[in-house]
């Protein structure tokens, strides 16, 4: 059994064993075996605070990490539970609804779809067949895309009631909106479909009701606090990769955004300065063949070039890193502002190093940091840039800027890349799942204490 099905197994059964009314909205006709996105799922507004814990304990009593929580509508939670096996990690990301809302508009209400949930011979709880066709249409509608397997999908739910899809389609378009969505699921006809969905997109608004007034105030209110949360409390994460040319960090590096690219809604690479994105921006790309070929500056240059280093820091943090971490992007920059104090001849510094310790602690710094560890022989056997002597200076002022950077960890680059690609995304894990217990009040545990 693959992770996220053994993890899908679990935490529905702990669903039936919390006599927790919920029900699978969408995407169930391949599960357990197969789990290809979001598990869709709802449950009573009443029952929304007990999710977090049954998912996690579900996640310690299965040697998971509930590691990811984003308050993405008033009443629904993307939530993301991580289990590291010998070889490969498994994900599964259960996304919590209570009533159906999406863009301001409350569409389908928990109680009515859990009244009418049925039970899959496979043992979880999923809605009516009608239920189901609604949902997935709204959904799609909203998305602004359907394929054509999702179509047909569409298709299937509609075919095993049609009279009840009929009539929640008479709720929610009007009536010559839902004759024609009628006609092209009869006939499956999904290029009609994809190309109609801006139209049917808005006969959905201009015809559903909007809610009562003291409601729709009741949820700007809830809506403003859930922006507030995630402006002071960003779901995304920043990390940054130190060390002395040879030591691993762009394959180390290429291989965390691949593991880790399921636990945040994308990641971004940056080498060395917050910025927007480039061209070329990918690990790896335009590597220095001669760091130190190039006469330092002096006194005066460095310095004036400093406070221009130190500045792009300061506005870049705040116009390009901030908004991506509240965005949910896991943003990752090969080297740091600090590199500079491990090896100044590579920026061509030539001033007193004071004035940049002195402006490093001003900067930003990103909320974990992993300097990469070798012998000087083994730096020198896989690039030898600069003299065996200058690769020993680097690595001991690597070492020795470690203790003075936010939550650094110093990761033995002698290892194989796997192992030194394990070894950071547990120290990373373990971040995330302290925050995510401080963020949803839960108890901590033993493996996340000090994190």
């Amino acid at each position: 059994m693959s992770g996220d099905s053994y993890l899908f197994r679990e935490l529905f059964e702990a669903f039936d064993v919390h006599e927790l009314r919920y029900c699978i909205l969408a995407g169930y006709d391949s599960y357990p075996d197969s789990i290809g996105s979001d598990v869709d799922f709802m449950v009573l507004p009443a029952d929304a605070h007990r999710i977090p814990g049954i998912l996690a304990a579900v996640a310690e009593r299965t040697g998971s990490r509930l590691v990811q929580c984003i308050a993405h509508e008033t009443t629904a939670a993307w939530f993301v539970i991580a289990r590291e096996g010998p070889s490969s990690l498994s994900f599964l990301h259960p996304d919590l609804s209570t009533d159906y809302r999406r863009r301001g508009r409350l569409w389908l209400r928990a109680p009515d779809i859990l009244a009418r949930r049925r039970r899959d011979p496979r043992g979880f709880w999923i809605p009516s067949t009608a239920d189901a066709f609604i949902y997935y249409l709204i959904k799609k509608l909203e998305k602004g895309a359907i394929s054509s397997a999702q179509t047909d999908e569409l298709c299937r739910h509609y075919h095993a009631d049609p009279g009840t899809a009929r009539q929640l389609l008479e709720q929610h378009f009007p009536a010559h909106g839902a004759d024609w969505i009628e006609r092209a699921v009869h006939r499956r006809d999904h290029a009609s479909l994809d190309a109609s969905l801006d139209t049917l997109r808005e006969q959905l608004h201009s015809h559903s009701p909007a809610e009562p007034l003291l409601q729709r105030l009741r949820q700007f209110t809830a809506n403003g606090m859930r922006v507030i949360d995630r402006l002071q409390r960003p779901s995304g994460l920043s990390i940054a990769f130190l060390g002395p040319d040879g030591c691993g960090k762009s394959s180390v590096i290429d291989q965390v955004m691949h593991d880790l690219r399921e636990v945040f809604r994308r990641v971004e690479y940056q080498h060395l300065r917050p910025r927007p994105l480039a061209r070329g921006d990918t690990p790896g790309a335009a590597p220095v063949i001669n760091p130190h070929g190039q006469k330092a500056r002096g006194a005066g240059g460095s310095v004036a070039k400093l406070l221009h280093f130190w500045s792009i820091y300061l506005i870049g943090t705040q116009l390009w890193t901030f908004p991506r971490l509240v965005s949910s992007t896991l943003v990752i920059f090969d080297r740091y502002y600090h590199d500079l104090l491990a090896d100044p001849r590579r920026y061509r510094y030539g001033a007193q190093l004071r004035w940049a310790r002195l402006l490093g602690r001003l900067v930003p710094q990103p909320e974990l940091t992993f300097v990469l560890d070798a012998p000087p022989e083994v730096i020198q056997a896989r690039k030898k840039e600069v003299p065996f002597v200058e690769s020993q200076r680097q690595r001991q002022a690597y070492l020795d800027l470690a203790p003075q950077l936010r939550r650094a960890h110093v990761i033995d680059a002698t290892q194989p890349l796997d192992k030194v690609v394990a070894d950071v995304v547990a120290i990373v894990l373990t971040r995330l799942e302290s925050r995510a217990a401080v963020r949803l009040n839960l108890p901590p545990l033993a493996r996340v204490a000090g994190a």
